[in-house]
């Protein structure tokens, strides 16, 4: 990873799950904007850069999953490596939500530290890879 600081932008809102990601992010030395929901998300990521974004899928008002569309439909914004973390057990399309909206990983709730921060430093040590989804056959 290059000597620059990341940028992380974590969308949760569960308080106590925010300040741990936050926590053990900055810990590693990432620059973490932490928001409580995903339209507040959705004007950070309009008015500021980042490297990566770390969202839970399920949050009042907008969504994970809207918060990722509103993401892809960006220019700007269509290479940004983006994790939904999930409850374990809960459903959700990940083949689906990787196609349409090139969601980079799904992380289980609870996960570890190690997890989360090993997680973070792979994806933004790796060269960004584009999908044309037109060119994806579902």
């Amino acid at each position: 990873m290059s000597n620059e600081r990341k940028r992380i932008l974590v969308a949760e809102d569960n308080p106590a799950m925010n300040n741990v990601i936050r926590f053990n992010l900055e810990r590693v030395g990432f620059e973490v904007v932490a928001e409580t929901n995903g339209a507040e998300a959705a004007k950070r990521i309009d008015e500021q850069e980042f490297d990566l974004v770390f969202s839970d899928i399920q949050m009042p008002g907008m969504s994970g999953e809207e918060l990722c569309h509103h993401i892809r439909h960006s220019a700007k914004l269509k290479d940004l490596p983006i994790v939904i973390c999930s409850a374990k057990g809960m459903e959700i399309d990940t083949a689906r939500m990787k196609v349409e909206y090139g969601l980079s990983q799904v992380l289980s709730k609870p996960f570890s530290p190690v997890e989360l921060v090993t997680l973070a430093k792979s994806l933004l040590d790796r060269p960004v890879v584009t999908v044309d989804q037109s060119s994806v056959v579902a």
